[in-house]
């Protein structure tokens, strides 16, 4: 079979081509606008408990996991340096809302457990992330929302897996470290 490519033709590919790159481009951004905006709207409704967007994050992650985490693994889970992430605990130990416990199996190692009041702030944090996901999503239908979480979760899907997609090996979820590996690569 052959194909002729008048100019008509020509021109049309080229439109589509560099419609589908507008599209391309009109999601990426929506999606990382609509993430900052979602992430904003969650701190302006947690200012209230006096939580910083790290703290809550912390929290969440340390309540989420099945055993006590490190501060390390909870530094690469929240994607912040390490330094950050002792700063952070320092100020959830001072306000009574984590402790470090040694590990029984390292004693330089060190697991953070959730205290009661960090427990009982969680509930809170989730009450009020709830809220701020039932007003966002109160506009989207179902069938819609379904559609967009499954479209998201394969998206996910090679991204967090690279290692079965080598195509997506140069990409990196999480900092390692005070430097994200993007800066590191352009050494």
């Amino acid at each position: 079979m052959f194909f002729e490519f008048s100019r008509e033709n020509f021109s049309r590919l080229t439109d589509e081509s560099r419609n589908a790159s507008d599209l391309d481009e009109r999601f990426e951004n929506a999606l990382r606008n609509t993430a900052t905006a979602w992430r904003q709207a969650v701190e302006r409704r947690l200012r209230r408990l006096g939580v910083s967007r790290v703290s809550w994050m912390t929290i969440a992650a340390a309540m989420k996991a099945r055993l006590p985490l490190s501060q390390s693994i909870l530094a690469d889970t929240l994607a912040i340096s390490r330094a950050s992430m002792v700063q952070a605990i320092d100020r959830l130990v001072k306000d009574g809302l984590v402790k470090r416990e040694s590990s029984a199996s390292d004693r330089r190692l060190k697991r953070i457990v959730v205290t009661d009041a960090g427990s009982h702030l969680y509930s809170l944090i989730k009450d009020e992330v709830a809220a701020v996901r039932r007003q966002l999503l109160a506009m989207v239908a179902l069938e819609k929302l379904a559609h967009l979480t499954e479209l998201l979760e394969k998206l996910q899907e090679p991204l967090q897996s690279s290692s079965e997609h080598p195509e997506f090996s140069q990409l990196s979820l999480r900092r390692r470290g005070p430097r994200s590996a993007a800066s590191q690569s352009n050494q």
